[in-house]
């Protein structure tokens, strides 16, 4: 099934990269990883067969020349997305790396759809999908005329985050004049720090969103697998209990739930409407006694290595229907439906630990709060997949922590001069940027 297979993946810090490579590496699958840094996990683990440096991937053009470059060396190898901009990049520059790759995504069309939050949130809605209100004034003069309208708090989303100078996940505002100013300061950064490669859309202007406070459902993360056909279909669902930012960030902690049974379908049907195939992560807020759709990530995301031992391999699912190995993809897939471990948890052990410790030493969290997660470690020890921690794996985890200490202390003079106040409104300071 595997045999002769090879694989390239990239963002080699990214969880989703070192679960894959840990995966596929253990199915005889030849893994090989092309990493913008020294301190990417993925590139330590025993599983990858080779490592190649590369220039960082916002450097789109200068990326793609290594990716060509490694590619007319020695060809075949299937290349899976791994974030946002490689997905851009290799559905964008498709006819150059299909001479020396077996390319495995959604066409260009598809992805603009995706990465575009404003054609996202129409092609859900034509899927049957709810969606949160938002807005999109086209500038300064159209938004102070919205402003007094509107539902606060507010929430500015990136409209998409290929070639972003910064990758947050956006800035939340409580009063028109808050709303206007933080509008302003998004467009200007932006704006003074604008990259020569093509957008997809006009990335420098963000959107609005009514903002929902998260309530006990968390954040639902229905995650899984749709073959090219899209016959062949399998998810899995768990709720983000932790994340690196508030109001809204990565997430740090996931817990296995049950599938919300209406979604699976709908899921389905805006992968349809979006022509995507593959792997993918949606995301939803339970809103007026709906499951609102607020994301969809069309690639490996943080918490693949949670999927897997669920049963669900899709980093596997992608590669088999890469090489069209119908057979066992199908049987793979049948085997991932009728199998679920609803225990597991997910976590990244040690940037958890360093959140708390960070909120306790500027009183940024209570005794009871704190002593809740302590909690939480001690009870799922057992059940718990890390982000790059392994016992037969151990370098990633290692170089895992080396990462996130070098980006806490690039980041610590900004946390420490954040207004103090309760850990639900500040940033920490382990924040990847």
């Amino acid at each position: 099934m595997t045999q002769g297979l090879a694989v390239m993946l990239a963002t080699a810090a990214a969880g989703g990269t070192i679960a894959a490579v840990r995966s596929l590496g253990a199915s005889g699958v030849d893994v090989e990883i092309v990493s913008s840094e020294r301190l990417g996990a993925a590139g330590w683990s025993r599983y990858a067969k080779r490592t190649y440096s590369a220039p960082p991937e916002s450097d789109s053009q200068r990326f793609l020349e290594r990716l060509l470059a490694i590619g007319e060396a020695n060809p075949g190898r299937i290349l899976l997305p791994t974030s946002d901009k490689t997905a851009w990049v290799y559905a964008e520059n498709a006819r150059l790396l299909e001479r020396h790759f077996r390319l495995y995504h959604p066409p260009l069309s598809s992805l603009r759809r995706i990465l575009d939050k404003k054609l996202f949130a129409d092609a859900a809605i034509g899927s049957g999908l709810a969606v949160l209100p938002s807005w999109d004034p086209a500038g300064i003069d159209e938004l102070a005329a919205l402003a007094p309208t509107l539902p606060f708090p507010i929430l500015i989303k990136p409209r998409t985050h290929v070639h972003r100078v910064r990758n947050d996940k956006g800035a939340l505002a409580d009063t028109p004049q808050e709303l206007i100013r933080q509008y302003r300061r998004f467009v200007d950064r932006e704006q003074d720090h604008a990259v020569d490669d093509p957008k997809p859309t006009d990335a420098r202007r963000p959107i609005l969103q009514k903002f929902v406070h998260v309530g006990s459902e968390g954040v639902l993360s229905i995650t899984g697998f749709i073959d090219r056909t899209g016959e062949l279909f399998v998810t899995r669902a768990a709720r983000k209990v932790f994340q690196r930012s508030q109001p809204v960030g990565v997430g740090v902690c996931f817990e296995a739930q049950p599938t919300p049974k209406e979604l699976p379908d709908l899921v389905r049907r805006l992968c349809c409407a979006l022509g995507y195939f593959g792997l993918f992560e949606v995301e939803f807020l339970r809103c007026e006694g709906h499951w609102a759709v607020i994301d969809f990530n069309p690639r490996m995301f943080s918490q693949v290595g949670m999927d897997i031992r669920r049963g669900m391999p899709l980093p596997l699912l992608a590669c088999l229907d890469a090489v069209g190995d119908s057979a066992s993809l199908r049987k793979e897939v049948v085997k991932a439906q009728a199998q679920d471990d609803e225990q597991v948890v997910f976590r990244d052990r040690f940037t958890l630990r360093a959140i708390l410790l960070a909120q306790k030493l500027t009183a940024r969290i209570s005794d009871e709060e704190l002593s809740k997660w302590r909690g939480w470690m001690k009870q799922h020890a057992d059940d718990a997949v890390d982000f790059a921690a392994d016992r037969d794996d151990r370098m990633p985890g290692v170089i895992h922590v080396f990462s996130e200490l070098y980006l806490g202390l690039r980041s610590l003079p900004r946390f420490m001069h954040a207004k103090r106040g309760t850990s639900s409104s500040t940033e920490c300071a382990f924040k990847r940027a």
